[in-house]
């Protein structure tokens, strides 16, 4: 049986798109484990994944005006891996640069700006973090209304010991990495959120408070990157998130 020679352009753009797929996922995952900086993944492995996805997008074209003149020439199924883990490269970093630009540079989102949360027992988990717990300025603050106009205070028609149960139940459910804290003689839950790609770690305040009227409560969050100037909209997105699991306790 006839033992058919696959293209050497087929197989550079396989091979070439596949390594663009490790550089991607290890630039972030390299981080968390401590193999590199953020600057290094950053500057350097996120766009060379980039550049290496669109060296091998560009040999599976080669590959096909080859075999557009020489059909008899195989490949083709490598080739079309290679295109297809190549755009997968290309699309996912154009996906997060895209999602960066729609969203402001703050990392630092609470449903209370005139009063936000504050952290406690986290404090000392922060210690090395380059963002601190303090809130910021009136700029910031604006920035935040504008953005999110949304995330306001939620209000519960249940006294407080209920309220309490209830945001704590609710702190339970979410995919958090680990409660840190949850002090119902102050009304306090903390928390701390952890990113699987590069690891990154945000903290979250919950402060459950009696409202004015009979019987009722109000619940405020705040969640907060530890590093980074934007967040590209997680914490807000965290925090929706929360006070829906809230409401359906």
């Amino acid at each position: 049986m006839e033992q058919k020679n696959i293209s050497k352009w087929a197989l550079a753009s396989i091979g070439i798109a596949f390594l663009g797929v490790l550089v991607l996922i290890l630039s972030g995952y390299g981080y968390q484990w401590g193999w590199w900086g953020l600057g290094t993944a950053f500057t350097w492995l996120l766009p060379g994944s980039g550049v290496l996805a669109l060296i091998g997008f560009s040999l599976a074209i080669v590959f096909g005006f080859l075999r557009w003149k020489k059909p008899e020439v195989e490949g083709a199924k490598w080739a079309m891996l290679g295109v297809v883990l190549s755009l997968a490269v290309i699309g996912t970093i154009g996906y997060w640069f895209n999602e960066a630009q729609q969203y402001p540079p703050i990392h630092d989102i609470t449903t209370d700006i005139e009063n936000p949360p504050t952290f406690q027992a986290i404090v000392p988990l922060r210690a090395e973090a380059p963002n601190d717990t303090t809130y910021g300025d009136q700029e910031k603050a604006d920035t935040q209304r504008e953005a999110y106009p949304d995330l306001q205070t939620l209000y519960l028609d249940v006294e407080y010991a209920g309220a309490f149960e209830r945001a704590l139940k609710a702190a339970k459910q979410m995919p958090w990495e680990k409660i840190v804290t949850a002090d119902e003689s102050t009304g306090r839950i903390e928390a701390v959120d952890k990113l699987a790609w590069f690891g990154f770690k945000d903290d979250v305040v919950i402060r459950v408070d009696t409202a004015e009227g009979g019987g009722k409560s109000k619940i405020d969050v705040r969640s907060v990157s530890r590093i980074g100037r934007g967040d590209i909209g997680v914490n807000a997105h965290r925090i929706r998130q929360y006070l829906e699991e809230v409401k359906r306790q």
